[in-house]
């Protein structure tokens, strides 16, 4: 994990809310900020406190050498490597020979037809019929040898460009040459079934590589949601627990070490975040009125007064919770609990039982809610499914968010899915609207405008997925989700379909009815004419992937917020009106978001196997864009982006089952592009076999099959213990979660110390301040902030207050500890980066820990071996 130090006297004096603003301490943290490999003698960012020199990595450096950023980085460049790899393995096997067969077709027509030519003259009527070879070939397309059909259609025939030479419909009417790339559509479908066994196995392998290296509290832990609200202890569950586990595996032994319970914080934190950003309001209109003598105008009658007023009633509110917590009475449960198991094997097999499809966990909710049987594979607990996962990394938690119960997440997701539904609808007016002014325009458009024609409805295309990336962003952040891993998956997944909806399916749909709202008469071959003829679905889908595959990245690299940002930098003066929070956020790069990346790639992978049968080229374009995404994208982490937090591996986990089921677009892209060529039934068969190998993903996960080939994958050796590795873990869930916070620290302190003598004590909050800085800091409202600043606080007078606190606290402990070098402090991690707000003086440490012999210290760590970890390893209980 990101483990750095702070130095205590910079952060004394850092004042975040200075104006004018320091450029060099702004300067000082962009050098901070940016991603590199920490020097062993550094001096630290006063803000933030990461390491100022850094020594830069390689673009070409292993991917494993990223481990330190945690798992899903590495994770995200092997998979996108592989994923280059295994789509130039299906251009090999499909792409190539339907390539080949397309181009040495000749069913569309040339533009040298001496027929043609004289159909654009106005002369098709005169010279109709003609017992030539051209005239055949355009009867053929036509279907019909009726005269007035072949003039009326005979614009919107296949024509032999460069584009629809290299497509599905230059060998329309061949049926060997499309049962054999409908043949070849089934071979890689089952290549990629097993390739992507082979990447499951290769990820496990890199996964299991860096948690040799970072130990996370996630290895051990399990995250049980739609458990019953105030009505259980840890007791109870552990007891289930423990039942369920010895069902499935009598000869196994598992120990629960302890239990954390989320406490339902939503009100608090709310009602904190209000109160903030209201007085934030009071005080810049008392600051325009001390500048100016007068309110602003934008102010309205009595709303000021409304404004003090909403403070004292959410002032009330808020000392209502801190009376309760202050006399150990908050006890108020949620659905959402973090189970922490001994060994790394038996929170898997815990997993291993409990992982169920969709599919799967809808028919044990059915056979137990309509006609009351339990599955083996399901945990009840108090006439409940009890829901199993990975627990995420316990900075990833939102803990304000597991108050919301599942009816209302339900809610917002249907309605939100409803606005998504209102948005495709508006993406589809608009690209219906531009598809019909293309339409009536095509028989006065050259080539050359016809290309740039379609090129820029392709760019319009990006334009509105990206709309649609920031509605969806919004939208993700109303559902509420427990975890920001949770948030990822949910926006990455959304991102990928919606746009993958925009983008593909549109493209095809749209074509379609235009061509159809222009024939008053019905035609059976409509579709197929919409497909082929200049503008169509095939000239459409060739620019789009040319503009996905190689614009978008671009685009990525050329980032307006960033060019932004490189003007505010190039102009940025010394007297400036900016405070120092605003400043770093100038200069400090830009964040890596890892859902966009992964909706992209999704996108990417999707369009084109769903042209592949249409366009073959569409491999190449994937494979090629993906490289250049790839090192575009290493290049902005290692060279521009700001460092990101830890990344774990779960939301690459949850991706890849979305790119397990690309073999099905495939089937269906294939499918499809048969039905409207008027293919055989011969053909067709295949495609629907094809189909149904590609549908077994849903009922037999390539996550599943890779474990029986994964040797590796149960090996555990003794040192993957809870017990031996709590002391090094630098967070855990009971000291993140508000409510147990001062509890676990305390116990940890306690435990190290023992250990330890020379462990120099973080300073503990008390839980009502921990409450305070979480509604600031943490959760949500740090994943919505750009920048992460550790000394952020609403007020000013809240700030000096901390800081005097601190600079008392530094003064006793440098006398204490004067021959301690700053090099043995203990590290703290990115979020919260020490407990450091002080409402109590707790010392732990006595002068004979102080000042001991060898032999002394042995003893104690002896005592230490002998300490009842039980005591702080259980379950921690927030006791009326």
């Amino acid at each position: 994990m990101n483990q750095i130090k702070i130095d205590a006297e910079n952060s004394l004096t850092f004042d975040p809310f200075r104006i004018p603003a320091s450029i060099a301490l702004a300067k000082i943290h962009q050098k901070a900020s940016i991603c590199g490999e920490n020097e062993q003698k550094s001096d630290h960012c006063p803000c933030c406190g990461q390491h100022i020199q850094q020594r830069e990595i390689s673009l070409c450096q292993n991917r494993l050498d990223l481990a330190f950023l945690g798992q899903g980085m590495p994770l995200f460049f092997e998979m996108t490597s592989q994923l280059i790899l295994i789509v130039l393995i299906l251009f090999t096997v499909l792409g190539i020979p339907s390539l080949i067969a397309n181009i040495q077709n000749h069913d569309c027509i040339g533009e040298e037809n001496m027929f043609y030519k004289l159909s654009l003259n106005g002369l098709c009527k005169q010279n109709c019929p003609q017992n030539t070879t051209d005239f055949q070939s355009i009867t053929k397309l036509v279907h019909s040898n009726d005269c007035q059909t072949i003039c009326a259609k005979i614009v919107d025939i296949c024509l032999k460009t460069s584009v629809l030479k290299m497509s599905y419909a230059n060998k329309q009417f061949d049926e060997t040459s499309k049962l054999v790339q409908s043949i070849l559509v089934l071979c890689s479908i089952l290549m990629f079934k097993f390739a992507m066994i082979r990447v499951r196995i290769s990820q496990r392998s890199t996964v299991r590589i860096c948690d040799q290296e970072f130990i996370s509290p996630s290895d051990f832990t399990a995250m049980l949601t739609n458990l019953p609200i105030n009505e259980y202890n840890e007791a109870e569950l552990k007891d289930a627990l423990l039942d369920f586990c010895y069902q499935f595996d009598e000869k196994g032994q598992y120990e629960i070490v302890k239990i954390i319970i989320a406490y339902d914080i939503t009100s608090f934190v709310e009602c904190s975040r209000e109160k903030m950003s209201l007085e934030k309001k009071i005080e810049k209109i008392e600051n325009y009125y001390k500048q100016y003598g007068k309110y602003p105008r934008s102010l309205k009658t009595n709303q000021f007064s409304q404004l003090k007023e909403r403070i004292m009633v959410l002032d009330q509110k808020l000392m209502t919770i801190e009376n309760e917590v202050e006399n150990q009475q908050y006890a108020h449960q949620t659905q959402v609990a973090f189970v922490t198991f001994q060994t790394k094997e038996q929170l898997q097999n815990v997993l291993d039982q409990t992982k169920l499809s969709y599919w799967e966990e809808l028919w044990i909710r059915f056979k137990y809610y309509l006609i009351n049987r339990q599955d083996q594979r399901g945990f009840y607990f108090k006439n409940r499914i009890i829901i199993f996962c990975r627990a995420p990394e316990p900075n990833d938690v939102f803990w304000e968010n597991c108050g919301f119960n599942f009816q209302y997440q339900f809610q917002k997701r249907i309605l939100n899915f409803f606005i998504t539904i209102f948005i495709l609808g508006a993406s589809f007016t608009i690209l219906l609207g531009l598809n019909i002014l293309q339409s009536q325009n095509l028989s006065s458009f050259d080539d050359v405008i016809m290309i740039i024609v379609t090129l820029v409805i392709s760019l319009i295309i990006t334009i509105i997925n990206q709309i649609i990336y920031y509605f969806i962003k919004l939208l993700g952040q109303s559902e509420k989700h427990f975890t920001k891993t949770h948030h990822d998956v949910s926006v990455a997944t959304k991102l990928a379909i919606v746009q993958f909806f925009n983008s593909g399916i549109f493209t095809k749909v749209i074509n379609i009815l235009v061509y159809n709202f222009e024939n008053d008469k019905a035609d059976n071959y409509a579709a197929t004419y919409s497909y082929s003829r200049q503008g169509g679905v095939i000239s459409d889908a060739f620019f789009l992937l040319i503009v996905n595959s190689f614009f978008v990245p671009i685009f990525a690299y050329l980032d307006p917020l960033y060019l932004y940002k490189q003007y505010q930098q190039y102009f940025f003066k010394i007297d400036n009106n900016f405070n120092q929070i605003e400043a770093n956020k100038i200069f400090e790069g830009p964040s890596v978001l890892l859902y966009e990346q992964y909706s992209y790639i999704c996108l990417s992978l999707w369009i084109s196997l769903l042209f592949a049968p249409l366009l073959p080229i569409s491999l190449l374009f994937c494979s090629s864009g993906l490289l250049l995404y790839y090192w575009i994208q290493k290049y902005l982490l290692l060279r521009r982006n700001s460092k990101p937090p830890f990344q774990s591996f779960h939301l690459n986990r949850e991706m890849m089952n979305l790119f397990e089921l690309s073999p099905i677009i495939l089937a269906v892209g294939q499918m499809w592009t048969d039905y409207i060529f008027n293919s055989s039934s011969a053909i067709l068969t295949v495609n629907f076999i094809s189909l149904g190998f590609s549908c077994l993903e849903l009922i037999t996960p390539a996550t599943r099959i890779s474990k029986l080939f994964d040797k590796k994958g149960n090996i555990f050796t003794e040192k993957d213990r809870y017990q031996d590795v709590y002391l090094k873990l630098p967070t855990d869930y009971d000291r993140t979660n508000p409510l147990t916070q001062q509890n676990a620290i305390l116990e940890f302190i306690k435990a190290k110390t023992l250990i330890d003598t020379n462990y120099i004590q973080p300073q503990v909050m008390d839980t009502k301040t921990a409450l305070y800085k979480y509604a600031q800091m943490g959760g949500v409202q740090f994943m919505r902030n750009t920048i992460s600043l550790k000394l952020k606080i609403s007020m000013m007078r809240k700030i000096k207050l901390i800081r005097k606190a601190r600079q008392i606290a530094a003064i006793i402990q440098q006398q204490q500890d004067e021959e301690i070098s700053q090099d043995q402090q203990e590290p703290i991690y990115s979020q919260t980066p020490e407990y450091m707000i002080v409402n109590k003086n707790i010392n732990l440490r006595k002068n004979s820990l102080n000042i001991s012999t060898d032999n002394d210290y042995n003893n104690k760590f002896q005592d230490a071996q002998n300490y009842n970890f039980s005591k702080f390893l259980s379950p921690n209980k927030f006791e009326n």
